[in-house]
């Protein structure tokens, strides 16, 4: 069972009913081996990635939820979307450009990190793990997915639909279409430090060391 971070329960009054059924799809289809964090804040301008996703031998994802159904899209191209609301038409940023840009914001605070880049070579200055981005659409089925052509503005691959994050899926069919969204994957896996030094730089804790005066 994955951990979520903030608890889940602690987050529930503040999610959408699609980011509420994806959460509870993190904890139970997830090993534990996997740390999962909530609406979290990237960069000075606060943008926000609705989940972010570490894996030491996957790496890093950030996912954006919409509850979107089909018909509150009015229209899309790959940077912005036209979307139905209560207060009428309302344009967007296409969500997959939304989450890209807060990757690429906690990528550049991640590579001021030294121990989690490569220190030489060719690839001085890159992290030493892979990382992705995607789109859940918790209202869109996939079958509604292929045949309105979304895939044309939100890759097919980044992208994942209601009937696939079902109860009933199967774990390794909902992992394998999370880490679909990697455009490349590294063999070594994150050491723990590694990992900690992840998890401090995304959600940091004050840590206080007591010391013992003898005498």
């Amino acid at each position: 069972m994955a951990s979520l971070i903030p608890t889940l329960n602690s987050c529930l009054h503040r999610m959408q009913a699609g980011e509420k059924r994806f959460a509870r799809r993190l904890e139970s289809h997830l090993e534990d081996d996997y740390l999962c964090w909530y609406e979290l804040p990237v960069g000075k301008r606060q943008r926000y990635s609705d989940f972010i996703i570490l894996h030491p031998r996957r790496g890093l994802l950030l996912l954006e939820v919409k509850d979107w159904k089909l018909d509150t899209i009015q229209k899309m191209d790959k940077v912005t979307a036209t979307i139905m609301t209560s207060n009428g038409l309302k344009t967007v940023s296409n969500p997959l450009e939304q989450v890209r840009q807060c990757t690429y914001q906690l990528i550049k605070r991640l590579q001021k990190d030294p121990k989690l880049v490569v220190p030489t070579g060719r690839y001085r200055g890159t992290l030493i793990f892979p990382y992705g981005y995607g789109v859940v659409l918790s209202n869109i089925i996939r079958d509604q997915f292929d045949a309105t052509g979304l895939g044309e503005v939100l890759p097919e691959h980044q992208t994942i639909c209601k009937d696939e994050m079902l109860e009933s899926t199967d774990p390794e069919v909902f992992q394998e279409r999370l880490w679909n969204m990697f455009n490349v994957r590294f063999s070594r896996s994150l050491t723990l430090p590694q990992v900690d030094r992840i998890r401090w730089h995304l959600f940091p804790e004050v840590r206080i060391v007591t010391s013992h005066l003898i005498g």
